[in-house]
């Protein structure tokens, strides 16, 4: 059931984003991806199990379903924010924060409820401290590839005159 569910939002989102006009060139897009998965998935899904701060199922199709939603729906969620965040002006941006900090969030306690895994020792607040962590560390990483790109002259004229 989980699965199902997992499987079905993911898809929701992946065409609702393949559909919307990007403000990310394809390169940026990959970028994010890969760094949204080693810093999500990776380090903090590691950390937290060896820590016995969250314990997984042992039902292989809620594992998939928990892989899927780490792999696939987060990373979606977290480009889609930043998409969306381009085009905005600096205070419009710190204005949809908390919005995209309770989205990831509630995604994270909806998997738990869906029984994918369970927190041992973990609290509500430590998931708002680690989704603005990784989204800060996800926008310096960003940053920093948007300027070895234009620096390389990668991609359109539309990614150098963008401001962010």
């Amino acid at each position: 059931m989980a699965f199902a569910i997992f499987f079905s939002l993911t898809v929701i989102v992946a065409v609702s984003f393949a559909v919307t006009k990007k403000n990310l060139h394809p390169f940026e897009i990959l970028f994010m991806w890969m760094v949204t998965v080693i810093i999500h998935h990776t380090f903090v899904t590691i950390t937290a199990v060896n820590l016995k701060l969250m314990d997984l199922t042992e039902h292989p199709e809620n594992y998939w379903a928990f892989v899927f939603n780490r792999v696939f729906l987060i990373p979606l969620l977290i480009i889609w924010y930043f998409d969306a965040m381009v085009a905005r002006r600096p205070y419009q941006k710190w204005l949809w924060l908390p919005l995209g900090i309770l989205i990831l969030s509630g995604s994270e306690y909806f998997a738990e409820w869906l029984g994918l895994y369970t927190y041992t020792r973990w609290k509500l607040w430590w998931s708002l401290i680690e989704w603005s962590v990784i989204l800060l560390l996800i926008h310096f990483a960003w940053m920093w590839y948007r300027s070895l790109l234009n620096k390389e002259e990668v991609g359109n004229a539309a990614l150098s005159a963008k401001t962010v």
